[in-house]
């Protein structure tokens, strides 16, 4: 299992060095990535979870993985739990350590999971992950942006991030796929084609961000190795255990959980903090450094949840 899983991956990150590859060559830009990312995560991928949800899922499919955004809130909370601890214990600034906790926080869920969890388990993997990442896409908006910027907000005013493509795809799907409801064929193949897309758009786009890594270094090796720590091992290895002693799961499920508390750190922090006033040099590192050893750590987790 363990060799299976290291081959898919094994593709996934060579797209992932093809993107690095276009960077490093000047095909891609910064200006380039971050259109290219807005795309994808404004375009292709809201497509993608629309087409998925309202295709392939159905209310009987729903009301056995309808805990799915309940489990990214469990894994949001036990990430949430284990960044704050070991971000507490840094010599860093108050940025730093708000991007290390945000950095632990939120794995890849959407950019490196979704062809993943596809690559293992086809169209019905991917509509668990679709379901799964309603609890993600809640969480990220709000809890994520009030880690990286410290401010609580005013009453209702936290969840205005909420109201984005993505979530509306979401949502929509979700509603569509569970109902009597038929979206016109037409709609259906323009959603698939551009969704279609998202894959390896999304793939090449990390890579590029990843290829970035030439400002000067303004943190120690030794928070970048508590942050790989911490979101690559200790987050799957406690969600592994965890699950396997006090939940009876599908393997499928169990499996994806898993996948996803294995993420590497989310590939989009560098441009939520150049936005939001974090650590952005340290983000880029960090993300790198994470993905780097999901090389390893993440085909031996799902290999233990197998």
């Amino acid at each position: 299992m363990f060799a299976f899983v290291l081959y898919r991956i094994g593709i996934i990150f060579a797209i992932l060095f093809i993107g690095a590859l276009a960077r490093r060559v000047n095909i891609l830009t910064k200006e380039t990535t971050d259109g290219l990312c807005r795309l994808a995560i404004e375009v292709t991928l809201p497509f993608l979870y629309f087409y998925t949800l309202s295709a392939n899922l159905n209310r009987g499919l729903f009301l056995s993985i309808w805990s799915m955004p309940l489990w990214a809130v469990g894994l949001t909370f036990v990430s949430l739990v284990l960044g704050w601890a070991f971000s507490s214990g840094l010599k860093s600034d108050l940025r730093q350590r708000r991007t290390f906790l945000f950095l632990v926080t939120f794995g890849n869920y959407g950019f490196l999971a979704i062809p993943l969890v596809y690559a293992l388990f086809g169209q019905e993997g991917l509509v668990i992950v679709s379901v799964f990442n309603l609890g993600v896409a809640f969480l990220y908006w709000t809890l994520g942006l009030v880690i990286l910027t410290g401010v609580k907000g005013k009453g209702l005013s936290v969840f205005k991030n909420l109201f984005n493509t993505a979530t509306f795809a979401l949502v929509s799907g979700l509603i569509v796929g569970i109902s009597p409801l038929t979206p016109p064929k037409f709609i259906l193949e323009v959603s698939q084609l551009i969704g279609n897309a998202s894959i390896p758009l999304a793939l090449i786009v990390v890579g590029s961000i990843l290829a970035h890594r030439d400002a000067p270094r303004n943190f120690s090796f030794r928070t970048i190795f508590s942050l790989v720590f911490c979101r690559n091992v200790l987050t799957p290895a406690i969600v592994l255990l965890s699950v396997n002693v006090f939940f009876a799961l599908p393997k499928m499920i169990l499996a994806i959980i898993v996948l996803q508390a294995a993420m590497p750190a989310a590939s989009t922090t560098p441009i939520l903090t150049a936005k939001f006033n974090g650590d952005t040099d340290f983000a880029a590192s960090a993300v790198f450094f994470s993905t780097l050893f999901g090389i390893i750590t993440i085909p031996l987790f799902i290999s233990l949840a197998f």
